[in-house]
């Protein structure tokens, strides 16, 4: 009896809870394995934004309040450590020193300094909590990231549903990033995660649900309260589950759906400004200070009030990052993949299951779904260097790891995808010429009796 058959046949909350407490284990294991919560092992991806974090919960921690509720810092430098090491030591600070940051909600700052505060009832050691805080973000990002895993399972097979994992565990930026208590991966998936939840209950009801599209609202909401950095990417990747459905399934329906999605998404978005914006007004003491302050945050980062990089085009960033940024995607061991190179294999792998298909005469439409979500997984990076070309093209110690969202997993999932389904149609074609040629050979060899 194959393994998955006792497993359908349990309860389906029995099927749930054992599925999640499977993922939470497997999310505990990569992250020891992996060494993720180790800042000598693994390193860190962006020291510049993590004291923000260390700021805000070191001021909750000393029991202080500043209006508003945003991150900040102890120190007149923006991206001093000085905030992460005061926070090891428990330092005390003055709530004259603090500075707050006013560029974004900063959501993280403070989920952090609740946690913060209840670990320290069982643990003094500031180091300590700082490991336990590095586990718990790493493990959320595995878990969030094995939940995808599972719906590429259901979509394109279990071998690619690890090729997609692999891509996470063996690649230098997510392995570097996902502790990053300012960033926060694994909200990054929310989104994408939104909307695959709403393309597997809508295939299962055969309708969508209220709440399905609530969850891509609040799952927007808490990404862009985190950040609002690199947000077209992510809308896109909400988007990408129901593109999939869309190009095989009831096209009218799915559209439908994509559109509802994409304006609540766009919701979540607004939600979040809203918030900011209120944020904004209890901190400056007027409408106008909030306004002016989230006008000049927002208009600096999608390139119109920069005047650092203001003759910079979209095809300088574009060769930036296609040309010029090198940086491996992909190490195994002394083994590394770049950009450039996994873009021409996909493309190739592509060519080649196209041409199978063609000349075994198969339907080419089992192509299309996939070559849509492997163009979206490459258009949702690319729109934040378009939309966002002064911030992109400054900060290059951040924007590659836009590759990995979702690039990088899509191609390697898909490379595999493409291998089986070109395997699968030579062996269909064989079977079928095989039992084409069975009654003309059964024929032949009763002329051969007779004859004898």
């Amino acid at each position: 009896m194959p393994i998955h058959q006792p497993f359908t046949r349990l309860p389906v909350w029995l099927r749930r809870v054992l599925t999640l407490l499977a993922v939470v284990l497997l999310a505990a294991l990569l992250t020891h394995w992996r060494q993720n919560a180790s800042t000598y092992a693994t390193g860190f991806w962006d020291t510049g934004s993590q004291p923000l974090v260390f700021g805000r919960m070191l001021q909750m921690e000393n029991h202080q309040s500043a209006p508003g509720g945003f991150m900040g810092v102890y120190t007149q430098d923006w991206s001093d450590e000085q905030n992460r090491y005061w926070y090891r030591d428990n330092t005390p600070v003055s709530p004259q020193d603090f500075q707050a940051y006013t560029h974004q909600t900063g959501l993280q700052g403070w989920a952090f300094g609740v946690l913060n505060k209840v670990l320290s009832v069982f643990e003094d050691r500031g180091e300590a909590r700082e490991i336990i805080l590095y586990n718990i973000n790493s493990m959320l990002f595995y878990a969030a990231t094995l939940l995808v895993c599972l719906a590429v399972w259901r979509a394109w097979g279990p071998l690619s549903a690890l090729a997609w994992l692999c891509a996470v565990v063996f690649a230098p930026w997510p392995q570097r990033g996902m502790k990053d208590l300012y960033w926060c991966l694994w909200t990054w998936l929310l989104p994408a995660l939104a909307g695959l939840l709403l393309c597997a209950v809508t295939r299962r009801r055969g309708k969508t649900p209220w709440w399905c599209y609530l969850l891509v609202f609040a799952a927007c909401m808490v990404r862009c309260m985190c950040g609002f950095e690199f947000i077209s990417t992510f809308l896109i990747l909400c988007e990408a589950p129901l593109v999939y459905r869309w190009a095989g399934g009831d096209r009218r329906a799915w559209l439908h759906r994509m559109i509802c999605t994409g304006f609540v998404a766009v919701g979540g978005v607004a939600a979040a400004l809203g918030a900011w914006f209120i944020q904004g007004v209890i901190y400056f003491g007027s409408a106008a200070g909030s306004w002016q302050n989230l006008t000049g945050a927002v208009t600096s980062r999608v390139s119109l009030t920069d005047d650092m990089v203001s003759n910079v085009s979209v095809a300088q960033v574009l060769t930036r990052y296609f040309v010029e940024v090198d940086e491996p995607l992909l190490q195994f061991g002394p083994l590394t993949i770049t950009l450039k190179p996994l873009i021409a294999v996909t493309l190739l792998g592509f060519a080649l299951c196209l041409a199978v298909l063609a000349l075994r005469k198969k339907p080419l439409a089992v192509l299309a779904g996939p070559a849509l979500v492997w163009v979206l997984s490459l258009v949702a990076p690319v729109s934040w260097m378009v939309l966002s070309k002064a911030h992109a093209y400054v900060h290059v110690h951040l924007v590659p790891m836009l590759w990995h969202f979702a690039l990088v997993p899509v191609s390697c999932a898909l490379l595999v995808w493409l291998v089986k389904t070109a395997i699968t149609a030579v062996k269909e074609s064989l079977e079928s010429r095989r039992r084409a040629c069975a009654p003309a050979a059964f024929v032949l060899q009763s002329k051969a009796a007779m004859r004898f």
